[in-house]
Formats: C-alpha cells, sequence, structure tokens
C-alpha cells in the first residue's frame, strides 16, 4: 500500500493528466544588481506533471536562484516562467504562490507555537477552508506521510527532524498546488529519515501525479529522481550527476 494512498480521498479532486507541461521555462535570464555576470544564464526547460526532478550543482551555481524564479520569489531579467501557458508576469504572485505551488525547506520551517494539526490547517485556511472541514483533511494528509494522532497534537520541537519534515510535506500538500519545490528537504537528515522523504516524494510524483522539483547537493536524493539536471554557471543541463557537481 502506498504511503499516501489516502492522503487526498475527500480533498481535491483531480483528474490526472500524463506527461502534460504545466512549469516551464522559456530562454530565463537573471542578473542581480552590479553583478559581473548572470546567475541564471539561458535556460530553457519544461517540467512535467508525474516526475521527479533533481538539480545539483555546486555553491553559487545558480541553484538557488532558479528555485527562487520557479517559485514566483523573483521575475527573470530576460526571458520568462510560463505556468499553464501564461507567463508568471501577468499573474497575480501571491495567488499564484499560495495555491499553484508548495515549498518544502531543509529547515522545515513550521510555526513553533502551532501544534502538528495546526501547522497543516494553516493554509486549508488561509484558501478558505472552514477550521470544521480543515481537520479531518489535515489528520488524512497526515496520516499518509506516517504521523500519528498522539504526534498531531505536539508541537514541532517534539518531534525529531525526519518527523518534521513529513509534517512539512503535509503541509505542501495541504493546498490544491500539484508543483512541489524542495529547496535541500533532506539537508538535515540521517540516511534512513533521507531515503524515507525520498520515497514519500517519488509516490506523490508517481502515484498522484505531482510535479517535484528538488534543489540538492545530495546525490542519493538525484540518483532517485527521474531526471538529473545539472547547474554549473548558471547553465542548466541534463545528464549523469557524479560528486563533482555536488560541491
Amino acid at each position: 500500500m502506498s504511503k499516501i494512498e489516502d492522503v487526498e480521498k475527500g480533498f481535491y479532486t483531480w483528474e490526472r493528466r500524463e506527461n502534460m507541461v504545466n512549469l516551464a521555462l522559456k530562454n530565463v535570464s537573471y542578473t542581480y544588481k552590479n553583478a559581473p555576470k548572470p546567475a541564471v544564464s539561458g535556460i530553457s526547460y519544461q517540467f512535467e506533471e508525474g516526475r521527479v526532478y533533481a538539480i545539483v550543482g555546486p555553491s553559487g551555481s545558480g541553484k538557488s536562484t532558479l528555485l527562487s524564479l520557479l517559485a514566483g520569489l523573483d521575475l527573470p531579467t530576460d526571458g520568462e516562467v510560463v505556468f499553464d501557458g501564461e507567463s508568471l508576469a501577468g499573474l497575480n504572485l501571491d495567488r499564484y504562490r499560495r495555491e499553484s505551488i508548495s515549498m518544502i525547506f531543509q529547515a522545515f520551517h513550521l510555526f513553533p507555537l502551532l501544534t502538528v494539526m495546526e501547522n497543516v490547517c494553516f493554509p486549508m485556511e488561509l484558501c478558505g477552508i472552514t477550521p470544521k472541514d480543515a481537520k479531518p483533511r489535515a489528520q488524512a494528509l497526515l496520516e499518509g506521510v506516517g504521523i500519528t494522532k498522539e504526534q498531531m497534537n505536539r508541537f514541532p520541537s517534539k518531534l525529531s527532524g525526519g518527523e518534521r519534515q513529513r509534517v512539512a510535506i503535509a503541509r505542501s500538500l495541504a493546498s490544491s498546488a500539484k508543483i512541489i519545490l524542495g529547496d535541500e528537504p533532506t539537508g538535515n537528515l540521517d540516511g534512513a529519515n533521507t531515503q524515507n522523504i525520498i520515497d514519500i516524494l517519488c509516490s506523490l510524483a508517481h502515484e498522484k501525479g505531482y510535479c517535484v522539483i528538488i534543489v540538492t547537493h545530495d546525490l542519493e536524493v538525484a540518483r532517485a529522481a527521474d531526471v538529473a539536471l545539472r547547474m554549473r554557471d548558471g547553465e542548466l543541463r541534463e545528464g549523469i550527476v557524479s560528486g563533482e557537481d555536488s560541491k
């Protein structure tokens, strides 16, 4: 049985469309103010639903900048990021970030003064779902990633790192977004917890049709991904990832 078999039961209905391109980079470049060269240089690439992408590269290669562009936190200096056929430059970016993408971070970024249950309910309530309806849906999401009912009433500080990252994944599923962006989501985890997170993210892509894009230094994540992408000097390439790419 999948870890996430019932995660979306009674939540959002969604008809999977095989290999639909819903997020694309079209000749995207980004240059920071007063920088001598672009952090991202002329990238064109299409991301598809149902696949896990790992972007690996040394520090300063442009990975984090690229992720921020995909998340709509910045707009390209040149070119465009396109979501469902529309340029992000013409969209309401607050709504795009709230409803169309979800982020998972290395440091989890859970609200420390909210319980696990309240953390997962929070984004649903932002989207207008009542607390009464949000709670059973949050419970299903948390159970889907292996969080027990007793753990749901704890504060994040009372969970292990692996448990907190699973809560962060459950929270990322609490909106209707089908794109998950991960910023080093296994960076603070040991080997066993890293594998658990990889398994969950792969299940979300392969069984639920999510598009999962992960920026990482972890070669285990890159090897588990459907597509491994290398960044170096602001350029993105598909290909075999080696230890040199993560340095």
